[in-house]
C-alpha cells in the first residue's frame, strides 16, 4: 500500500516503538560483507504520474514459455509489451472496447485501483489471459464464481483511543469513519476481478472481444486485493485474492475458514468456467509468483482441520491427485459462504470434500512453492511451499494468516498477534508473542524481516529468484520506503526462518548507491525532496533479474557481484 510521506513516519516510528518494547520481533537486518549488486539501466515505459503516491503499474514476468514480458499501468488501465528491446502499448481502456457489462468509472486510492490487476500465459501462444477490475459483472454472469463472505457474517471495530468503532461487515465497509488513518470519509464499495482470454490481432494489439471464465467478488478498500498470479500445467492458474478487508486487523476468520475464499490462493482452471478449488490459505496480500526450479525440504504435517474445498462448476471431470511439475512457484504476499445458484444449470456451484492426505515431515521434495507475503506491522516474510503440494488439492497448505477458530489464533511469520483495531496504521495488529518453529500444521517463513530504530521498513514489495544473475544469492527482495536491497544465501530450512543481509548497490561506474533504489528515482526526477519509488523486482524472460521502479516507469538489470 502507498500512503503520504507524514502517514508512513508516524506509522513507522510507533511499530517501532511497540515491537521494541514487547521483544517480539524478526532480527534486524546487517550489511552483507561479502555481496553486493550493480543496477544497470535498460528501458522504460511512459508513466504520467510521477508525484509520490500517484501512481499503481507492476510488471507480469510469469510468461516463460512464449518469453514475453509485459508492464501494466494498473490504476489507468494500459498494458506494455517489452520485446525486442523495444516497448509497445497493446491495450489501453480509454482507447479500446470495454468487455461487455464491465464498468471501469471507478477510482480509489492509487494503490488499490487496478483497471488491469494482472496478466497471465494461457495455453495458446496467441492469446493471454487478462485480469480486469470492474464495478459491474460481465455480461452472463449474475452472480461471482468466488464470492465474499456472507454480508454482516464478520463485524470489526474500526480505530482506538476513544475513537473505536463497530463496522457491521468489514466485507463491506461503506463509508469509513473519520478516524481512520489517511483514508476517513472514503467510501468503500464491491468489486469484481474477471478473467478474460484475449487474443492478439495481426499488428500484435490485443484483439476485442475477449472471452471471460472467471469472476471475483472483491471490495474496494485502503487494503489487500491480492493479484499475485501464476499460469501451471493443464490451463491451471493460481491466484492470490488477499484478505479483501482493510489494515490493522488480524484478517478475522475468512482465512483460515476453507469455505471462504478471502485469503486463500485459488487453483482456477482455465480450461471450464466457474471452475476452482482452494490450493492455500492464510495469505494476507500476495502480489507476486514466480516459479524456480529447484528442490527444498517438506515441512509441514497437516492436521484434520486442513481440507481442501473442491468447487466445481459444469461438466464434472476427474481430479488427478498430486503432480510432477519439478519447478518451484514463487509469489509475493502482502498477506466461503456458497453463492446462490443462477438459473443456467449449466453455472450451479457444486462442493466435492478431498479425503486428508497427512504429509511426512522432512521429507524431500522436488517440487516447491516460494512466495512473498506484505506483514501487518510484526513481519514481512518470504514463504516456500512444496509446488506438488500446492497443486494437490486434497490438503490445504496453511501460512498462518487469520484467526484459527481451531486453536483460536492469529499468525504473522514466526509470531502470534492480537485482534487489532482495523484501519489503524503502525501498531495493529500488535504482536503477542514468538512460536516456536517448526509449528505442527503451519508452514514457516523462508525469511522475515522487521523494523528497527534504523531501519524505517514499511512492507516488502517484490522479490526475485534468478541463477542467471546471482551466485551466492538465493533470493532477493527490497520494500516500498527504503529502497534497500535485502537477501539471502541460504536455502529453505524447516529449521526456522533464514538469515537475511542489506545488500549495498552500485551504479554500473561502481558508484554507490546509499540509498538504494531510491537513488534511482532522484536520478530520473532530479530534486523532488521525498525520493520513495515502489521498486518492483522481477524476471527477464531470460531469467535474468530486473527491477521496475513504479515512480518513474524505467526498468534496470541487476547483477550480483563480490565485495
Amino acid at each position: 500500500m502507498k500512503f503520504s510521506f507524514a502517514a508512513s513516519i508516524v506509522a513507522l516510528s510507533s511499530t517501532i516503538g511497540t515491537t521494541a518494547a514487547q521483544e517480539c520481533s524478526p532480527d534486524p537486518l546487517e550489511y552483507s560483507e561479502e555481496i553486493g549488486m550493480i543496477v544497470e539501466k535498460v528501458g522504460s515505459v511512459p508513466q504520467e504520474n510521477t508525484d509520490a503516491f500517484s501512481y499503481n503499474l507492476a510488471v507480469a514476468d510469469t510468461h516463460q514459455n512464449t518469453g514475453r514480458l509485459f508492464f501494466m499501468n494498473q490504476m489507468l488501465g494500459k498494458i506494455y509489451s517489452y520485446e525486442n528491446e523495444s516497448v509497445t502499448k497493446i491495450w489501453d481502456m480509454e482507447e479500446n472496447e470495454i468487455p461487455s457489462g464491465l464498468d471501469f468509472n471507478f477510482y480509489g486510492p492509487a494503490a488499490q485501483t487496478f483497471k488491469v490487476h494482472n496478466i497471465l500465459e494461457a495455453d495458446n501462444a496467441d492469446e493471454i489471459i487478462v485480469v480486469l477490475t470492474s464495478t459491474t459483472l460481465p455480461t452472463g454472469w449474475s452472480e461471482p464464481d468466488a464470492p465474499l463472505p456472507a454480508p454482516g457474517a464478520y463485524p470489526g471495530y474500526v480505530c482506538k483511543f476513544g475513537n473505536t468503532t463497530l463496522v457491521r461487515d468489514i466485507y463491506r465497509m461503506g463509508t469509513l469513519p473519520a478516524c481512520v488513518s489517511n483514508y476517513g470519509g472514503f467510501s468503500c464499495y464491491t468489486i469484481y476481478n474477471v478473467f478474460y482470454k484475449f487474443k492478439f490481432d495481426e499488428s500484435g494489439q490485443l484483439a476485442n472481444d475477449p472471452t471471460p471464465f472467471f469472476v471475483i467478488e472483491n471490495q474496494m478498500v485502503p487494503g489487500h486485493l491480492g493479484g499475485g498470479a501464476l499460469t501451471v500445467e493443464g490451463g491451471k492458474i493460481l491466484w492470490s485474492v488477499g484478505d479483501c478487508t482493510i489494515f490493522g486487523f488480524d484478517g478475522s476468520y475468512a482465512p483460515q475458514s476453507d469455505d471462504q475464499t478471502c485469503g486463500k490462493i485459488l487453483l482456477i482452471d482455465s480450461t471450464e468456467v466457474g471452475s476452482f478449488e482452494i490450493a492455500a490459505k492464510g495469505v494476507r496480500n500476495s502480489q507476486q509468483m514466480r516459479v524456480k526450479e529447484g528442490t527444498m525440504e517438506a515441512t509441514t504435517t497437516l492436521i484434520p482441520s486442513a481440507k481442501k474445498r473442491r468447487v466445481k462448476k459444469g461438466i464434472k471431470g476427474k481430479k488427478s491427485k498430486g503432480s510432477t511439475n519439478p519447478n518451484t512457484l514463487v509469489f509475493m504476499d502482502i498477506g466461503g459462504v456458497t453463492a446462490e445458484e443462477v438459473n443456467d444449470p449449466r453455472r450451479k456451484r457444486r462442493v466435492k470434500k478431498a479425503s486428508r492426505v497427512k504429509k511426512s515431515k522432512g521429507s524431500t521434495n522436488p517440487n516447491t512453492l516460494v512466495f512473498m507475503d506484505i506483514g501487518g506491522v510484526t513481519a514481512e516474510e518470504v514463504n516456500a511451499v512444496s509446488m506438488e503440494d500446492i497443486l494437490d488439492t486434497s490438503t490445504i497448505e496453511n501460512f498462518g494468516w487469520g484467526r484459527n477458530q481451531i486453536d483460536g489464533k492469529a499468525r504473522e511469520g514466526t509470531f502470534y498477534i492480537a485482534p487489532g483495531y482495523g484501519a489503524v496504521l503502525g501498531d495493529q495488529p500488535a504482536c503477542e508473542s514468538p512460536i516456536a518453529s517448526p509449528e505442527e500444521g503451519y508452514i514457516h517463513p523462508w525469511i522475515q524481516f522487521g523494523r528497527t530504530e534504523f531501519d524505517f521498513y514499511y512492507g516488502i514489495c517484490s522479490f526475485v529468484v534468478s541463477d542467471e544473475s546471482f551466485n551466492k544469492l538465493s533470493l532477493v527482495w527490497t520494500e516500498f520506503n527504503t529502497g534497500n536491497v535485502l537477501g539471502t544465501t541460504e536455502s529453505y530450512s524447516s529449521d526456522g526462518p533464514s538469515k537475511g543481509y542489506k545488500i549495498n548497490l552500485y551504479d554500473t561506474d561502481m558508484t554507490p548507491l546509499p540509498s538504494g533504489f531510491n537513488d534511482l528515482v532522484k536520478e530520473e526526477l532530479g530534486e523532488v525532496g521525498y525520493y520513495r519509488g515502489d521498486p518492483r523486482l522481477f524476471h527477464y524472460p531470460d531469467g535474468t533479474a530486473g527491477v521496475f521502479i513504479e515512480r518513474t516507469g524505467v526498468f534496470y538489470k541487476l547483477t550480483e557481484i563480490a565485495i
